[in-house]
Protein backbone atom coordinates (compact mmCIF):
# COMPACT_ATOMS: atom_id res chain seq x y z
CA UNK A 1 0.00 0.00 0.00
CA UNK A 2 1.52 3.29 -1.26
CA UNK A 3 0.61 7.05 0.13
CA UNK A 4 0.73 9.47 -2.82
CA UNK A 5 0.07 12.77 -3.54
CA UNK A 6 -4.26 13.71 -4.40
CA UNK A 7 -5.04 13.58 -8.38
CA UNK A 8 -7.89 15.03 -10.06
CA UNK A 9 -8.61 11.38 -11.45
CA UNK A 10 -9.17 9.90 -7.73
CA UNK A 11 -12.15 12.54 -7.13
CA UNK A 12 -14.79 10.20 -8.07
CA UNK A 13 -13.52 6.97 -5.92
CA UNK A 14 -12.59 9.80 -2.88
CA UNK A 15 -16.05 10.91 -2.80
CA UNK A 16 -17.26 7.15 -3.11
CA UNK A 17 -15.24 6.88 0.21
CA UNK A 18 -16.51 9.76 1.52
CA UNK A 19 -20.50 9.21 1.28
CA UNK A 20 -20.16 5.84 2.89
CA UNK A 21 -17.76 6.62 5.99
CA UNK A 22 -18.83 10.11 6.88
CA UNK A 23 -22.52 11.14 8.11
CA UNK A 24 -22.50 14.80 7.03
CA UNK A 25 -23.21 15.60 3.40
CA UNK A 26 -20.10 17.19 1.32
CA UNK A 27 -19.89 17.90 -2.34
CA UNK A 28 -17.56 15.90 -4.93
CA UNK A 29 -15.72 19.42 -5.59
CA UNK A 30 -14.53 19.26 -2.21
CA UNK A 31 -11.40 17.55 -3.18
CA UNK A 32 -10.70 20.27 -6.02
CA UNK A 33 -10.94 22.71 -3.29
CA UNK A 34 -8.92 21.56 -0.93
CA UNK A 35 -6.21 20.38 -3.84
CA UNK A 36 -6.23 24.11 -4.70
CA UNK A 37 -5.92 25.18 -1.14
CA UNK A 38 -2.80 23.62 -0.14
CA UNK A 39 -1.71 20.99 -2.53
CA UNK A 40 0.61 18.75 -0.12
CA UNK A 41 -2.03 18.47 2.20
CA UNK A 42 -4.20 15.96 0.28
CA UNK A 43 -3.17 12.77 0.28
CA UNK A 44 -4.54 9.33 -0.83
CA UNK A 45 -3.69 5.44 0.05
CA UNK A 46 -3.49 2.95 -2.72
CA UNK A 47 -3.55 -0.86 -2.98
CA UNK A 48 -1.35 -2.42 -4.56
CA UNK A 49 -3.30 -2.03 -7.90
CA UNK A 50 -3.11 1.89 -7.66
CA UNK A 51 -6.76 2.25 -6.85
CA UNK A 52 -7.53 4.63 -3.60
CA UNK A 53 -8.84 2.93 -0.89
CA UNK A 54 -8.56 6.22 1.74
CA UNK A 55 -7.54 9.59 2.21
CA UNK A 56 -7.00 12.47 4.03
CA UNK A 57 -7.71 16.22 3.63
CA UNK A 58 -6.41 18.92 5.12
CA UNK A 59 -6.20 22.88 5.26
CA UNK A 60 -3.32 25.47 5.92
CA UNK A 61 -4.74 27.63 8.42
CA UNK A 62 -2.26 29.46 8.48
CA UNK A 63 1.76 29.43 7.93
CA UNK A 64 1.87 27.23 11.22
CA UNK A 65 -0.89 24.92 10.94
CA UNK A 66 -2.78 22.64 9.63
CA UNK A 67 -6.27 21.11 9.85
CA UNK A 68 -7.64 18.10 8.70
CA UNK A 69 -10.74 18.75 7.50
CA UNK A 70 -11.98 15.24 6.11
CA UNK A 71 -10.37 11.53 6.72
CA UNK A 72 -11.44 8.17 5.83
CA UNK A 73 -10.38 4.71 4.38
CA UNK A 74 -12.57 2.17 2.74
CA UNK A 75 -14.89 0.41 5.45
CA UNK A 76 -13.05 -3.15 3.78
CA UNK A 77 -9.26 -1.47 4.40
CA UNK A 78 -10.02 -0.03 8.14
CA UNK A 79 -7.52 -1.51 10.81
CA UNK A 80 -4.91 -2.28 8.54
CA UNK A 81 -2.77 0.91 9.92
CA UNK A 82 -3.49 2.92 6.26
CA UNK A 83 -4.99 5.68 8.73
CA UNK A 84 -1.80 5.86 10.62
CA UNK A 85 0.23 5.97 7.29
CA UNK A 86 -1.86 8.82 6.10
CA UNK A 87 -1.76 10.39 9.37
CA UNK A 88 2.43 10.47 9.35
CA UNK A 89 2.22 11.65 6.06
CA UNK A 90 0.40 14.41 6.87
CA UNK A 91 2.71 15.12 9.87
CA UNK A 92 5.62 14.91 7.10
CA UNK A 93 3.82 17.53 4.99
CA UNK A 94 3.30 19.55 7.57
CA UNK A 95 6.80 19.51 8.87
CA UNK A 96 7.84 20.53 5.35
CA UNK A 97 5.70 23.33 5.39
CA UNK A 98 7.01 25.00 8.16
CA UNK A 99 4.10 23.96 10.78
CA UNK A 100 4.11 23.19 14.22
CA UNK A 101 0.75 21.60 14.97
CA UNK A 102 -2.31 20.15 13.34
CA UNK A 103 -5.92 20.19 14.91
CA UNK A 104 -8.97 18.65 13.65
CA UNK A 105 -12.64 18.11 15.40
CA UNK A 106 -14.41 14.70 15.89
CA UNK A 107 -17.89 13.76 17.16
CA UNK A 108 -17.38 12.87 20.95
CA UNK A 109 -19.53 9.57 20.56
CA UNK A 110 -16.82 8.59 17.94
CA UNK A 111 -14.43 6.86 20.33
CA UNK A 112 -12.86 4.81 17.98
CA UNK A 113 -11.56 7.77 15.92
CA UNK A 114 -10.48 9.84 19.44
CA UNK A 115 -8.00 7.34 20.24
CA UNK A 116 -7.06 6.54 17.38
CA UNK A 117 -5.82 10.11 17.21
CA UNK A 118 -4.40 9.95 20.81
CA UNK A 119 -2.26 7.00 19.57
CA UNK A 120 -0.67 9.16 17.53
CA UNK A 121 -0.63 12.12 20.38
CA UNK A 122 -3.38 14.01 19.65
CA UNK A 123 -4.88 15.80 22.85
CA UNK A 124 -8.73 16.57 23.31
CA UNK A 125 -8.57 20.11 24.35
CA UNK A 126 -12.19 21.68 24.35
CA UNK A 127 -15.72 20.79 23.52
CA UNK A 128 -17.43 22.49 20.64
CA UNK A 129 -21.09 22.87 21.19
CA UNK A 130 -23.12 21.92 18.07
CA UNK A 131 -20.29 22.09 16.08
CA UNK A 132 -21.95 19.86 12.95
CA UNK A 133 -25.04 20.40 11.08
CA UNK A 134 -27.29 17.83 13.20
CA UNK A 135 -26.66 19.94 16.22
CA UNK A 136 -24.07 17.31 17.25
CA UNK A 137 -20.99 18.66 19.26
CA UNK A 138 -17.08 18.19 18.60
CA UNK A 139 -14.28 17.64 20.38
CA UNK A 140 -11.43 19.70 18.91
CA UNK A 141 -7.65 17.92 19.16
CA UNK A 142 -4.75 18.82 18.56
CA UNK A 143 -1.06 17.86 17.79
CA UNK A 144 1.99 19.68 18.67
CA UNK A 145 4.59 19.22 15.95
CA UNK A 146 8.44 20.05 16.49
Amino acid sequence: MIVRAYEERDSDRLYEILSSSLDQSYKPEMFTYFHLQWPRGQLVVCDFSGRPIGFLCASKIDERHAKIMLFAVDKDYRSMGLGSKLLIALRQAAIMSGMDHISLEVRPSNMRAINFYKRHGFVATEILKQYYTDGDDAVSMHLIIN
